[in-house]
Order: structure tokens, then sequence, then C-alpha cells
């Protein structure tokens, strides 16, 4: 993605350090951060619009990837009989797609979306109401995440993390809380063994 994102309907190229700093936040967040960086909400609103559309045809169109190694993950994490559950921002109905399209809605007991929650991530809101869900008191869950926001906001809900990064590396100063960031999945399932 180097250079950004060609918004073609709007004739406009969105900064590529614009979409990284939005990485895991929701629809409501990522519109303010738009709107916060250009300088200009009526923009950030046509450019998420324009967005949103483009990722819907993808979910519902074009090759949905998974990240390697998270069958593997999901497959050991299931032999153990651990309870699991999916705290994504995304909303429910796209989540739903992702998690069946992709075959991964068969290894979760329970999913959040962050249009079921009062307050998405970075707030602990996604994640207490998975460990609800779940009945596993906060403390004793583990969570992998792949975003910043998402590991504040598990570190908020009283969570360990584990941060295997997806788009963007964070600096090691913002991951001190995590228990552990890994290269990959399956360095985290090495990790997930030996706890």
């Amino acid at each position: 993605m180097p250079g950004g994102w060609q918004a073609g309907e709007l004739g406009v190229v969105v900064p590529e350090e614009m979409i990284l700093g939005m990485v895991g936040l929701s629809v409501t967040l990522s519109v303010a951060y738009a709107a916060r960086y250009l300088g200009n909400s009526a923009l950030a609103e046509q450019l998420s619009q324009a967005g949103r559309r483009h990722y819907h045809r993808q979910l519902q169109e074009g090759e949905l990837n998974l990240k390697n190694g998270i069958e593997n993950v999901l497959d050991w994490i299931v032999s153990v009989e651990l309870p699991r559950a999916v705290a994504t921002s995304t909303q429910r109905k796209l989540a739903d797609i992702k998690l069946q399209r992709t075959g991964l809605s068969r290894y979760f007991d329970v999913t959040v979306a962050g249009d079921e929650v009062e307050h998405p991530k970075p707030h602990p809101d996604i994640y207490l109401t998975a460990a609800r869900r779940l009945k596993v008191a906060p403390e004793r869950c583990l969570v992998l995440e792949d975003s910043l926001y998402g590991m504040q906001a598990a570190l908020a809900a009283g969570m360990r993390v584990i941060v295997v990064p997806d788009m963007v590396t964070p600096p090691a100063h913002a991951t001190t809380g995590a228990l552990a960031v890994c290269a990959d999945l399956h360095q985290a399932l090495t990790l997930l063994r030996q706890l």
C-alpha cells in the first residue's frame, strides 16, 4: 500500500500514515481520526463511506486470507479445551461474514462486535463483555491482539495480552504492558504452550 489508498470515486489519495493510524479503531473513531488528520470532517465522512463500500465488496466477493498460523493456534486452544471468544471492532454483520467465509466461526464460543458495546476499543467494554459471556474473570483471560488500540483495551480490562502485530508494529515503549510482542502466530503459539 505504498503512498496510500486511492479513493478513485473521490479523486483523493489517502495517505498511508492516516490509514495505519486507524488500524484497530471502530468506524466512528476512524472517521473522527480522519477528520482530525485531514482537518476536514466532510471529506473524512466521504472517505469513510467510500472505504466501507470497497470493504463490503471485498468481504462479499474478494479473497479473504487468513493470518499465517491462526488455525494452528486455534486448533491447539481447542485441544486444551480453553473457552474462546472473538472481540472485534468490526461491526456484527461484517464480523459474521468474515468468520463464516474464512471458516473460523467454528472455533469460537462467543463473538462480540464493535457495534454491540457502548465504548469501542481502546475502551475495555468489548473485552469485558466477551469475558462475561464466557463466564471467565477478566484477570484469567489472555488476549491475542494485532493492534495497539486492541492491546490498550485488553489491558484496561485487566487481561494479559500477547501482541501479534498485523499492519502496524507498535513501538516498544507503547507495548510495555503486554506479556509479549510476537513476530507471528507461530511464535505466539510457542509462548502459549509454555503458559
